[in-house]
């Protein structure tokens, strides 16, 4: 079940600097993509600034510096795309996204306990994340970290077997918007609910936050997902998030 961050797809800190187009304060990241160093993985900061033609080559310039043979975006909203497909950038997957308001929600199902994910978890969090998305999209330690400090506030439960976790699901709040950011439920253990109970908790956490609306994206052709965000009352918005790539060393 793939779901991620509307704010951010996990990134390695490792070698993470910030680029930052002064004039108008368009703030990137730049990181390496979990378990392949030689992909730099690019993070617009502020979904509301439209880079320029001029701010993405400053991207590019700065992983080619840093010896980056690829460039992969996290989830661009479509106003941001133009100036990378301008600089050669290729679409490598779409994201639906989705939207609920979060007035009076109350948490409705209890009987699976939802705990909360210990930091010293994290590394069994990893492997389920790994299990869930696969190589190319499953999260590393330090993507996992990165993804609890990108919101003001940050919710990280799980939900165990025993000893044994099963899934887990991370959440923000930033200002009204409640955010699901990632949310992962081992292959052997889906469709026994636990994937509903997490989602509960979040979403019951994000109205006690105080956000209005809670977001959530999840791979366009994922049926499953899809269905599941649907017995909560999520809609499809009509834009999508898109991710893209540019392979560097094919550059002249």
């Amino acid at each position: 079940m793939r779901c991620e961050a509307v704010s951010a797809h996990g990134t390695s800190t490792v070698g993470t600097v910030e680029v930052t187009s002064t004039q108008r304060r368009v703030r990137a990241r730049i990181g390496t993509w979990p378990y392949q160093p030689d992909i730099a993985h690019l993070v617009l900061l502020d979904h509301q600034m439209v880079p320029t033609d001029a701010d993405v080559r400053s991207w590019i310039d700065a992983a080619r510096r840093d010896g980056a043979g690829t460039i992969r975006t996290g989830a661009l909203f479509p106003n941001s795309v133009g100036p990378f497909l301008t600089a050669g950038f290729d679409r490598i997957d779409e994201l639906a996204l989705l939207e609920r308001p979060l007035d009076g929600y109350h948490r409705g199902r209890r009987e699976q306990r939802v705990r909360p994910l210990r930091r010293w978890q994290l590394d069994a969090a990893v492997h389920i994340d790994v299990r869930a998305f696969g190589p190319t999209w499953g999260n590393d330690r330090a993507a996992l970290s990165d993804i609890l400090h990108a919101t003001p506030f940050a919710h990280a439960r799980s939900i165990t077997v025993g000893r044994t976790i099963v899934g887990f699901a991370m959440s923000g709040v930033a200002g009204e918007v409640g955010y699901l950011q990632r949310l992962a439920v081992d292959p052997a253990r889906q469709r026994n609910g636990a994937g509903a109970h997490l989602v509960d908790d979040a979403l019951a956490w994000m109205h006690r936050r105080g956000a209005a609306t809670a977001m959530v994206n999840t791979a366009a052709d994922n049926a499953a997902a899809l269905a599941l965000y649907d017995t909560f009352g999520f809609h499809r918005r009509s834009d999508t998030l898109v991710l893209l790539e540019l392979r560097l060393d094919t550059m002249p």
